[in-house]
């Protein structure tokens, strides 16, 4: 009778423990409160191909106003100031500039803006172990891409709040690419000293990507073709280059996470009778620049494989 007493008691106590383990699922919801609702600070190494780069990122509330900054600790400083949904970008000593409607640059921040509903419709999202990630113990979830033009994420999320501590982003092959790898987690009190010297930091005076691009209305000459699952045209227009004076066509696709740029040019020179390409790999993001046969110069960047650029590039047509 004794053991089957302490045979329920078992059993009794591993429903209860795992009825208690949050879904990988109802994990992605809390790494969004956690993000937006905490005051934190989190140092981390940026790792790409044979680049280390160290960054810190603090986090919190001043007042109303949600604080977000990210700073280079080595090499050049790099400094990113957001305050709600302006952002203010620092990446050389001369030239600073505050865009509206924006956010912090890199997957980092753009999975922390991608509505959990978004992950889930796009990818096969599996709960993992636990590890220690910058000191602290975090629950690790896998997000599969459902098809192969996409990369698949690894994330490290703090046990308690579902802060994110390390993201990998995999190509299909499980091979990374990029990483993001927190070393070192604070959080920061209500009324933190931090937070409140950056929410009183002045800044240049908000633009819009229109204002600071000079951008013209879109000449509707060409047409997409393939686009990755979930993608679409966000926005499109006509705008020059920094460092150029050439007028090129521009579309801005986006399925809610990732986004690609697209550019359409001509070249000024003549065509050499054959197609050529050049490519860039910078961690996730690829660049791809194919010269075509008829003078038409495509360009398109994004956070995506490279076939997938490519297969974009070579459906874009001409509108007839």
């Amino acid at each position: 009778m004794h053991r089957i007493v302490l045979a329920f008691l078992l059993i009794g106590s591993l429903v209860t423990k795992a009825s208690a383990e949050p879904s990988a699922e109802a994990l992605l919801f809390q790494m969004q409160r956690g993000y937006h609702h905490n005051n934190f600070e989190l140092v981390m190494v940026h790792i790409l191909q044979n680049n280390i780069e160290p960054l810190r990122l603090t986090h919190g509330w001043n007042n109303r106003t949600e604080i977000t900054h990210l700073l280079t600790l080595s090499g050049r400083l790099v400094e990113y100031l957001g305050k709600n949904k302006q952002v203010t970008f620092a990446e050389s000593a001369q030239v600073s500039y505050t865009l509206q409607e924006s956010r912090l640059p890199g997957l980092w921040f753009a999975m922390m803006s991608c509505s959990p509903e978004t992950l889930l419709k796009f990818y096969d999202v599996v709960s993992m172990g636990k590890s220690r990630i910058a000191g602290q113990v975090a629950q690790s979830v896998r997000l599969t891409a459902k098809d192969d033009s996409k990369y698949s994420f690894i994330l490290w999320l703090e046990q308690k709040t579902g802060i994110l501590l390390r993201l990998d982003v995999n190509d299909a092959q499980g091979n990374p690419v990029e990483q993001y790898l927190g070393i070192d987690f604070r959080f920061l009190s209500e009324h933190s000293s931090n937070i409140k010297t950056l929410a009183a930091m002045n800044v240049p005076p908000a633009e819009t990507s229109r204002d600071i691009y000079r951008a013209e209305p879109p000449s509707h000459q060409w047409k997409l073709g393939w686009v990755p699952p979930g993608f679409a045209a966000k926005s499109s227009d006509q705008h020059k280059l920094i460092g150029s004076d050439e007028l090129m066509d521009y579309f801005m696709l986006s399925d809610g996470l990732v986004d690609v740029s697209v550019y359409i040019s001509r070249a000024n020179a003549k065509p050499a009778g054959r197609e050529t390409e050049q490519i860039a790999m910078h961690g996730a993001t690829s660049i791809l620049s194919v010269n075509r046969n008829d003078g038409v110069i495509l360009t398109v960047v994004g956070e995506l494989p490279l076939p997938s650029l490519r297969q974009i590039a070579e459906t874009i047509e001409m509108n007839r």
